[in-house]
């Protein structure tokens, strides 16, 4: 509770521009991440077997993936503006991360997976490729963060670099899990070592790996913002 209650006077001291920011990102996330649990409560899939971009044909709450994965993409540049605004530099390769994260968010929302046979197959793989990207990307935001952070000279941010780290890292290997799941989902048969691996993923879900993924994207960028007014408060009190 108190690491809570010093992150909210974080957010308190920040300039107002910051605030608004965060307040922007803390909605648009908060609401994808609302939507996605509803979604789940009122649907009759299995979320340890169905993956999430079956949602999109759910019996119930049709729309709503579509309305979580728009809102992700709007709070994940919303995040970007966030540490722009706290005065942390935000380079190219950081912008073209937010860019891809957003855009491959928003082709999996208007572009449905080709699980039923009036789905164009093209829509699929844009949604397949669009999904990936995003996937990819978010960690990849963070990553590009912690080197400017490694030497500051604020106790503060150094701290909020530790705790990105101990966010991203894990991140990252489920990352990693799931494409290994994916990998083994396609495969059949072949020698042992090959069976092992197969019969190892299929104990950890695909679905759940992926719910995972999602999860871990949701807090990854929750420390982002953390870590943006960590930044304005320290150039503020200087």
């Amino acid at each position: 509770m108190g690491h809570l209650g010093t992150n909210a006077t974080t957010v308190e001291r920040a300039p107002a521009r910051v605030r608004a920011w965060t307040f922007a990102a803390t909605a648009a996330l908060g609401w994808a991440l609302f939507t996605l649990t509803i979604l789940h409560v009122v649907s009759s899939f299995d979320p340890l077997t169905d993956p999430v971009s079956r949602y999109a044909f759910t019996d119930a709450g049709q729309g709503m993936l579509e309305a979580s994965l728009l809102s992700f993409a709007v709070g994940v540049v919303a995040v970007r503006g966030t540490l722009a605004a706290a005065g942390l530099r935000v380079s190219r390769t950081t912008t073209a991360l937010v860019v891809t994260a957003a855009g491959g968010l928003v082709a999996a929302a208007l572009f449905p997976a080709a699980f039923e046979s009036h789905v164009d197959p093209a829509s699929g793989l844009i949604h397949q490729y669009g999904s990936l990207l995003a996937f990819l990307s978010v960690p990849g935001i963070a990553l590009s963060l912690l080197d400017q952070l490694r030497d500051s000279p604020d106790a503060g941010l150094r701290a909020a670099r530790r705790g990105l780290q101990r966010v991203v890292w894990p991140s990252i290997g489920l990352l990693v899990a799931f494409g290994a799941s994916y990998v083994a989902d396609k495969l059949t048969g072949g020698p042992p070592p090959l069976s092992a691996f197969v019969t190892l993923f299929d104990l950890l879900p695909e679905a759940l790996i992926q719910r995972a993924v999602f999860l871990a994207d949701f807090v990854l960028l929750a420390a982002l913002l953390v870590v943006a007014n960590r930044a304005a408060w320290s150039r503020a009190s200087r």
